[in-house]
């Protein structure tokens, strides 16, 4: 490598730190970036992968692409929501038929689960000179299609279970791809690592603090309070035992949310999802194809996120405005406010997914 590509890594390694939204102190916040900087460099050596291939970790986060989801664009159909049980969704679509319906990727779209299942994507512990790095995986994609990993996918297995901390398209070919991970098994770190396995998608309370902190510490810190609140002890600390049992999942409402959007033509960008008398969330995706790719993936969060106490949903469409209002109405304010309450991200300069939280 020469001297201007590693003063670029530099500067892709600082500003990943300076834009990713975590909190650190300066001490634990240029050393954490300096270790990074160390490892891909480390790792074009050793395996000359491009740079454009580096660039894919952190690219997601430096964007400033607002565009086209704002009020502007986007149409609330407070009157046509779809119920069923203790889950309603309000639909959020692009107002005319110039909004952005398809997918603006070539080559076709799949999601990360039906990729795994069908072994057209690879998931490994990363293999440097210095070990396997914990907050990073290896995912090499083997179909010809790109992949879309949200945000809060799982997957279990490895030397510890792990979640993703981005929303992000791997695409075709046989280059290695890095992406940032938080670990959910803090108690278990295993010197010969499992074969990874798909294990759904975080719950809304986890996500938030994957979307906003993007802190480790404080990702424990919420899988410690869920295991204590619902009585669950293992010897690791293991996330993914919350969900176990899936006896309490309404299987049926799952197939009525399924149907909903496979019979629809509209141009969905997104849902705000409710359940007893609180928001869920809002996510709002760049085309009505990456919406869709999207849902089911919403629906396994969602199915997790509603709680034994919560009820039918009873939030007020006047309620969910006033939650809207926060970053539908102008791009400036949209980014003020997911700097504190979700996250947007990007991918070569277009949009592909916002999350909100109230």
């Amino acid at each position: 490598m020469n001297k201007t590509s590693t003063t670029q890594m530099n500067a892709i390694a600082q500003t990943f730190y300076n834009n990713s939204g975590a909190r650190r102190n300066p001490d634990s916040y240029l050393g954490e970036c300096r270790n990074v900087q160390k490892l891909i460099i480390k790792e074009i050596f050793s395996k000359k992968i491009s740079c454009a291939v580096i660039v894919t970790i952190f690219c997601f986060f430096v964007s400033t692409s607002f565009a086209q989801l704002t009020y502007e664009h986007l149409a609330v159909q407070y009157d046509s929501p779809w119920i069923c049980g203790k889950l309603k969704l309000i639909p959020v679509r692009f107002k005319d038929n110039g909004g952005p319906r398809n997918n603006f990727l070539n080559g076709g779209l799949i999601s990360f689960e039906q990729a795994f299942k069908e072994g057209k994507v690879t998931v490994k512990e990363t293999s440097l000179p210095g070990g396997s790095d914990v907050s990073l995986l290896e995912v090499k994609n083997h179909s010809k299609k790109n992949i879309l990993v949200h945000s809060g996918e799982i997957v279990g297995g490895g030397r510890q279970d792990r979640v993703f901390g981005i929303t992000t398209i791997i695409p075709p070919g046989d280059d290695e791809n890095y992406l940032p991970v938080f670990c959910i098994e803090k108690g278990r770190w295993d010197g010969k690592p499992r074969t990874f396995r798909y294990s759904g998608m975080a719950d809304a309370s986890l996500r938030k603090q994957i979307d906003i902190t993007k802190q480790q510490n404080k990702v424990w810190k919420e899988i410690d309070r869920q295991l204590t609140e619902q009585g669950v002890q293992n010897t690791t600390w293991d996330y993914l035992d919350l969900y176990r049992d899936t006896s309490s999942i309404d299987t049926s409402c799952i197939h009525f949310f399924e149907k909903k959007i496979m019979e629809s033509d509209s141009a969905y960008a997104g849902f705000v999802a409710i359940t007893g008398n609180r928001i869920i969330n809002c996510e709002l995706f760049g085309s009505s194809d990456l919406c869709v790719s999207s849902f089911e993936v919403m629906l396994k969060s969602y199915a997790r996120s509603i709680g034994g106490s919560d009820g039918a949903p009873q939030v007020s469409n006047a309620d969910v405005k006033i939650f809207l209002d926060n970053f539908l109405k102008t791009d400036e304010q949209q980014k003020a406010y997911l700097e504190k309450h979700g996250r947007l991200y990007s991918y070569q300069d277009r949009v592909l997914h916002l999350v909100a939280y109230p």
